[in-house]
């Protein structure tokens, strides 16, 4: 059965006194403990952990975007509410469509909340994809573009157990994103774009369409490195969101 704690995983840096609050959620396929490489020590992590992997091995995967955002917000509204805690909400890849719907959706709830709504490594939905489509139905195809993206290592995927654990959530959470046919909805939270020089899935001037769906600021964090380049430096993250000024300006980090 899903709890907050379980469908949040917290991160917190040891002897850090969290100042601010990122929601993440992250790329297809990952979990909880993908948030644990964005902790800072002024930042409380609370990472998204959809079902079917770690502590929800057991529950089955969805592939409603719809479902998946029902149950984020159900648990994030009492942890909004418990504090004032500066929130910023930030997707990653397919966490991307997660977080913007999740902000909206907070909005109604509880309007202002939310500091600033991130998008990283990810074109606006929808965003149809056959090649992506046939490889749901094609496992070494799958593979391939798993390890084309980067961030797993092939070795983990010649196992069969570990190769089923990596490759069924990774299955329902594109099965979710091809689904999901709607554009973004219009929100009223400051925009960061973020994208990396070497991500040919999500290039800048692609994710820059995602300015079309906010009546805020906006402001752009453009990265060296390939699709998952946020984790490699998320320094760099957490050093635009600690900016005052929500918006308006352009960002280029090596």
């Amino acid at each position: 059965m899903a709890t907050r704690n379980n469908v949040l995983a917290r991160w917190v840096t040891p002897g850090g006194v969290p100042q601010r609050r990122l929601v993440f959620f992250p790329h297809a396929g990952a979990g909880g403990l993908s948030g644990r490489s964005l902790a800072a020590d002024d930042v409380e992590v609370l990472a998204h952990r959809r079902p079917g992997r770690e502590a929800r091995m057991t529950e089955p995967a969805t592939t409603s975007v719809a479902d998946i955002v029902d149950e984020a917000v159900d648990a994030l509204l009492p942890v909004l509410d418990a504090d004032e805690l500066p929130t910023d909400v930030l997707g990653h890849s397919f966490g991307a469509l997660l977080a913007a719907e999740c902000v909206a959706r907070v909005e109604r709830h509880r309007p202002g909340r939310i500091r600033r709504l991130v998008v990283s490594a990810k074109v606006p939905p929808p965003d149809p994809s056959p090649e992506l489509t046939a490889a749901l139905h094609d496992e070494d195809a799958l593979v391939a573009w798993l390890v084309a993206l980067g961030g797993t290592p092939p070795e983990l995927l010649e196992d069969p157990g570990m190769r089923s654990m990596v490759l069924d959530p990774l299955r329902a959470d594109l099965s979710a994103s091809l689904g999901h046919d709607r554009e973004p909805p219009l929100v009223n939270t400051p925009l960061l774009m973020v994208a990396a020089d070497g991500d040919t899935t999500a290039p800048m001037r692609d994710v820059e369409l995602w300015n079309r769906f906010t009546t805020a600021p906006v402001s752009t964090l453009r990265l060296r490195g390939g699709h998952h380049a946020i984790f490699e430096r998320p320094e760099l993250l957490h050093a635009a969101l600690r900016g005052s000024d929500a918006g308006g300006s352009t960002t280029d980090r090596a």
